[in-house]
Protein backbone atom coordinates (compact mmCIF):
# COMPACT_ATOMS: atom_id res chain seq x y z
CA UNK A 1 0.00 0.00 0.00
CA UNK A 2 1.12 3.77 -0.91
CA UNK A 3 1.35 6.65 1.40
CA UNK A 4 -1.97 7.79 2.64
CA UNK A 5 -0.43 11.08 1.67
CA UNK A 6 1.21 11.47 -1.20
CA UNK A 7 -0.09 8.21 -2.50
CA UNK A 8 3.50 6.58 -3.50
CA UNK A 9 5.19 3.18 -2.46
CA UNK A 10 8.27 4.79 -0.66
CA UNK A 11 9.92 3.76 2.73
CA UNK A 12 8.00 4.18 5.45
CA UNK A 13 7.98 6.85 8.32
CA UNK A 14 9.77 3.97 10.82
CA UNK A 15 9.24 4.78 14.82
CA UNK A 16 7.99 8.44 15.22
CA UNK A 17 7.30 8.29 18.68
CA UNK A 18 4.02 9.32 18.73
CA UNK A 19 1.31 7.87 21.32
CA UNK A 20 -2.29 5.94 20.47
CA UNK A 21 -3.38 5.25 17.02
CA UNK A 22 -1.90 8.61 16.04
CA UNK A 23 1.61 6.94 15.85
CA UNK A 24 0.47 3.71 14.80
CA UNK A 25 -1.40 5.07 11.50
CA UNK A 26 1.52 6.95 10.71
CA UNK A 27 3.90 4.22 11.01
CA UNK A 28 2.06 2.16 8.82
CA UNK A 29 0.25 4.43 6.39
CA UNK A 30 3.09 7.29 5.93
CA UNK A 31 6.09 7.80 3.76
CA UNK A 32 9.35 9.37 5.42
CA UNK A 33 9.79 11.90 2.64
CA UNK A 34 5.82 13.07 4.31
CA UNK A 35 6.70 12.65 7.68
CA UNK A 36 10.28 14.84 7.79
CA UNK A 37 7.50 17.68 5.75
CA UNK A 38 5.41 17.46 8.52
CA UNK A 39 8.16 18.06 10.74
CA UNK A 40 9.27 21.01 9.49
CA UNK A 41 5.79 22.31 8.76
CA UNK A 42 4.36 21.47 12.50
CA UNK A 43 6.75 24.26 14.01
CA UNK A 44 4.66 26.70 11.39
CA UNK A 45 1.49 25.25 12.66
CA UNK A 46 2.19 25.66 16.59
CA UNK A 47 3.34 29.32 16.20
CA UNK A 48 0.27 30.04 13.66
CA UNK A 49 -2.36 28.62 15.95
CA UNK A 50 -0.10 29.87 19.41
CA UNK A 51 -0.34 26.31 20.51
CA UNK A 52 1.70 25.06 23.55
CA UNK A 53 2.23 21.23 23.40
CA UNK A 54 2.92 20.85 26.60
CA UNK A 55 -1.12 21.61 27.18
CA UNK A 56 -3.29 18.52 26.54
CA UNK A 57 -6.13 20.77 24.42
CA UNK A 58 -3.19 22.14 22.42
CA UNK A 59 -1.37 19.13 21.55
CA UNK A 60 -4.97 17.22 20.56
CA UNK A 61 -5.31 19.94 18.50
CA UNK A 62 -1.65 19.37 16.70
CA UNK A 63 -2.32 15.97 16.35
CA UNK A 64 -5.92 16.37 14.54
CA UNK A 65 -3.79 19.25 12.49
CA UNK A 66 -0.87 16.71 11.79
CA UNK A 67 -4.02 13.97 11.13
CA UNK A 68 -5.36 16.31 8.39
CA UNK A 69 -1.87 17.44 6.80
CA UNK A 70 -0.57 14.05 6.52
CA UNK A 71 -4.61 12.82 5.04
CA UNK A 72 -4.97 10.53 7.61
CA UNK A 73 -9.16 10.75 8.29
CA UNK A 74 -10.44 11.09 11.59
CA UNK A 75 -8.80 8.37 14.34
CA UNK A 76 -10.72 5.44 15.02
CA UNK A 77 -12.49 5.12 18.01
CA UNK A 78 -11.62 2.77 20.57
CA UNK A 79 -14.10 0.85 22.74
Amino acid sequence: MGCARCGLEREGAGKVGLPGTLGIDIEARICRECWEEWLSTQIRVINHYGLRPAQREDREKLYELAREFLQLGAPVREV
